[in-house]
């Protein structure tokens, strides 16, 4: 036996290591992106408030012209309302975002924008932001509907701005390899599928409804049309 063995205890055993990451080697981080459906639920309250914003404020300015006032003055009130109102949603979102990360939907939801290197939003990009909500929109949505088909849960308005929606609670610094995973792997894009079937039916509906009110209006002009057309021109 050789003087280097021990009885009962195999050579190729050796003393186990602990695994320890280099010096100065950053660690990874796992972020979780927040999908459509519930982005979409915080958009809707964020809507909700709006409009009731805007209806309080369309009463109170209509309320002043109603009364004794002429038809330019009522057709002027409805444009400061409608200028009003965008001004209102800016603010809206810009001083939420740039204050508080999050707007009163996103607070519901417990969800919240930050930058994409996991600073908070600046007052910049807060707006840069929201020109982006205008151009996401613009498109028939498209903008917004690229959320569940993107792979980092980012809209159009996201790219625009370089912002995440995460978790109220995540904190993250770029410096170190991140790795971003959806909330809403794998069903995001059947959320969108459902609600673009429930868009089509209520769009069918509409036209429908439209139809049955005007198509005695639209019979009675083709009726005239034709009629006019075959009646013989006196000489």
């Amino acid at each position: 036996m050789s003087i280097n063995e021990t009885p009962g205890k195999p050579l190729s055993e050796t003393p186990s290591q602990p695994l320890t990451v280099a010096p100065g080697e950053p660690e990874g981080q796992t972020i979780t992106v927040i999908g459509f459906g519930r982005r979409l639920v915080a958009y809707i309250i964020d809507g909700v408030i709006l409009w009731v914003l805007g209806l309080c404020l369309s009463f109170g300015i209509l309320s002043l012209t109603a009364a004794g006032a002429s038809q330019d003055a009522v057709v002027g009130a409805n444009v400061a309302v409608q200028c009003v109102s965008l001004l209102i949603a800016l603010a809206y979102f810009v001083i939420f975002w740039a204050t508080s990360d999050q707007t009163p939907g996103k607070m519901t939801l417990g969800i919240k924008v930050i930058e994409t290197d996991g600073s908070p939003v600046t007052w910049g990009k807060a707006i840069l932001r929201y020109i982006g909500y205008i151009i996401s929109g613009l498109v028939l949505a498209l903008g917004f509907i690229w959320i569940a088909f993107d792979s980092k849960r980012q809209g159009w308005h996201d790219k625009i701005a370089n912002t995440y929606v995460v978790h109220k609670d995540t904190e993250f610094s770029a410096t170190g390899p991140v790795t971003i995973v959806p909330s809403d792997a794998g069903s995001s894009v059947a959320i969108v599928l459902v609600l673009l079937f429930i868009g089509l039916i209520l769009v069918a509906i509409v036209v429908i409804a439209i139809l049955l009110l005007l198509g005695p209006v639209i019979g009675n002009v083709f009726s005239n049309i034709v009629e006019g057309l075959t009646t013989p021109v006196p000489q």
